[in-house]
């Protein structure tokens, strides 16, 4: 499975990552890094495509606290000091378990840093790999399917978990904008690896879910009328991370990207404050603050309480949940947060994305 192709148009063309010194970067320097070291050698191959090895110079600032950067940045050798607002010092060497992580991964920076001699650095533009690691985990995640009748679709839809949370106000001009499309036996109506601009619904047959792997293609699920799919590639802008095909002749109704945002997803995916998560507790709400990183990331970095449950494995462990809790999502993960909120609120949980201090 090659990603980077999956992305073409949302990631870009590969970047360098051989050095005028010969040194060449592979899936064995990925490995040691966080949270490279938790994905699969098929989606590392993809990891280099994005990746950028540069020699930077001693006494070099690579980034200054406060500062808002476009890239992650992790040490291949040399050393770099990261500075405090109190200039306290740590240094990051090579090859030291502080090495394993990227450099002050937050959004702004709360730490400056500097060369303290030629180094070797590994980049990623931030914003492409958020998109491939959302990619990665939403692919990693699996989907489970019911033997659903076929029903009136708009009756099904409102009696599902995610379709409750939308206000009554919404309801009327959510239905009134979906668009039909009729559909034959055995046609595609959403292609692994394509880019996402469409929300489906099946108003008349069966459809089938399946994915590519190692092995061949694997059937994931069945799908029956009032059944949507479609969702996870919009709110994670990312590809479609399954097939869907048609089993039988039938009809599905659709939203565009703009008027899924507008009329589903923004409604629904609800937000927190700092301060509006401190009341919460005050109060003596049951909350749980979730983490949905790869473990790696958690390990080096996390919001005090929190908890890691990674994204690919959200749904599965969804089961140990309590529906009488409120479930705040830490926004570190970017997408993958947003991704998180809206499986637990499409699951029947409270569930809030924690917005990030500005």
């Amino acid at each position: 499975m090659n990603i980077l192709n999956k992305l073409t148009g949302l990631l870009g063309a590969g970047a360098k990552n051989e050095t005028k010194q010969g040194f060449v970067l592979d899936v064995s320097h990925l490995k040691t890094l966080v949270p490279f070291n938790e994905m699969p050698d098929n989606h590392l191959q993809d990891v280099l495509k994005i990746a950028r090895v540069q020699t930077v110079p001693a006494r070099k600032k690579l980034f200054k606290r406060g500062q808002e950067d476009t890239l992650v940045h992790y040490v291949l050798q040399g050393t770099v000091d990261l500075l405090d607002e109190n200039f306290n010092i740590t240094s990051i060497k090579a090859g030291d378990a502080g090495s394993a992580h990227a450099l002050d991964n937050e959004t702004p920076h709360r730490l400056s840093a500097i060369t303290t001699c030629e180094s070797l650095l590994l980049e990623f533009d931030k914003d492409r790999l958020d998109l491939l690691m959302t990619w990665e985990q939403a692919a990693s995640g699996e989907q489970t399917g019911s033997n659903v009748p076929e029903e009136d679709w708009m009756s099904a839809l409102l009696e599902s978990e995610l379709f409750s949370k939308v206000p009554p106000a919404h309801i009327q001009q959510l239905f009134a904008t979906f668009k039909s499309q009729e559909c034959g036996a055995g046609e595609v109506v959403v292609q692994e690896g394509q880019s996402g601009d469409r929300f489906f619904v099946i108003a008349a047959g069966r459809a089938r879910v399946s994915r590519r792997g190692a092995d061949g293609e694997r059937q994931l699920a069945e799908l029956g009328a009032g059944r949507f799919f479609g969702e996870e590639a919009l709110i994670g802008e990312t590809t479609r991370n399954a097939t869907i095909t048609m089993e039988t002749a039938g009809k599905v109704m659709y939203l565009d990207k703009a008027e899924f945002k507008k009329l589903l997803e923004e409604p629904v995916l609800r937000s927190l404050s700092g301060p509006d998560l401190e009341r919460m507790r005050s109060s003596g709400q049951p909350l749980v603050l979730l983490d949905v990183r790869l473990s790696g990331e958690y390990k080096h970095q996390h919001d005090e309480g929190s908890i890691n449950v990674p994204l690919n494995r959200l749904r599965d462990r969804m089961t140990e949940f309590a529906r009488e809790k409120f479930y705040v999502v830490s926004a570190n993960a970017g997408r993958r947060s947003e991704l998180g909120v809206y499986l637990l609120i499409s699951a029947g949980f409270q569930a809030y994305l924690l917005r990030q201090t500005e």
